[in-house]
């Protein structure tokens, strides 16, 4: 199986202001046509440094964005119209997934989010290359329709490349905030999700809801936290994430916006 790998290390504090590029250890995705793009996430109505992290990653050559949830602060309709706005006005492709903010309107019963965005679950492939992008933004599981549809996106992985998005971890090392915090179906079901994405040879996991960016592979899951674009509860300056592929070659940037 092509093997994807993206490194990353701890910067220093005072490194914060610099992006970096670091090539993966060994070639990947032999045959691979040149791809770029950027993962973002937890943006809580920060427009400005959305826009300006939109902005860059357009000047960057990014195809297109994946925003891994918490577009807004309370999930009211009015917010996620006026984000969606600001996504279309810079026009760069993107694909959205509700986080737990997103779905806070009306006790996390609205279908604001899909009235607005669409589909708040689905796949796409670049190539052979393919995105699984999951809806578990709420704290009670994904439902029975949406596992049994992740069920059956996962049985080509073991001969292609998937990457899974999401707005909560699976799991983390050393924070509780992860998917069923707080509820025990949510967590067991985390639990079976792990197993699920690993017995079936998914590469990675991309994540938000933390605030803060950091690389770790657990119970043989690899996953990578995005930091936050928001300025607000952020450890870290208001970051994001690019990642290049392009013939053997893996690229990936930690991409600080100005605040």
């Amino acid at each position: 199986m092509v093997i994807l790998g993206v490194i990353w290390g701890i910067r220093e504090a005072k490194d914060l202001s610099e992006n970096r590029q670091v090539p993966a250890a060994t070639p990947t995705l032999v045959g691979f046509k040149p791809l770029k793009f950027a993962v973002m996430s937890d943006i809580h109505l920060d427009k400005e440094n959305f826009i300006r992290a939109l902005k860059k990653a357009k000047a960057d050559g990014a195809e297109f964005v994946i925003i891994t949830g918490d577009l807004t602060s309370l999930g009211k309709k009015d917010e996620l119209i006026s984000m969606k706005a600001v996504l279309d006005q810079e026009n760069l492709s993107y694909y959205a997934i509700p986080g737990n903010h997103d779905l806070w309107a009306d006790n996390f019963k609205s279908t604001y989010f899909q009235q607005v965005f669409g589909p708040d679950y689905q796949s796409f492939k670049k190539d052979s290359l393919k995105f699984i992008l999951i809806d578990n933004g709420s704290y009670f599981g994904l439902g029975e329709k949406q596992r049994a549809w992740l069920e059956e996106e996962v049985k080509e992985c073991p001969r292609i490349t998937c990457l899974v998005f999401a707005h909560m971890p699976f799991n983390h090392p050393t924070s509780l905030h992860i998917m069923g915090e707080g509820n025990k179906a949510g967590s067991q079901e985390s639990k079976e999700i792990v197993k699920l994405l690993t017995t079936n040879g998914v590469e990675e996991v991309f994540a938000g809801h933390l605030h803060y960016h950091s690389v770790y592979e657990l119970d043989g899951l690899k996953t990578t936290v995005v930091g936050a674009i928001t300025s607000n509860r952020n450890l870290q300056l208001p970051n994001f994430l690019e990642i290049e592929v392009e013939g053997k070659n893996l690229l990936a940037n930690e991409i600080f916006v100005a605040d």
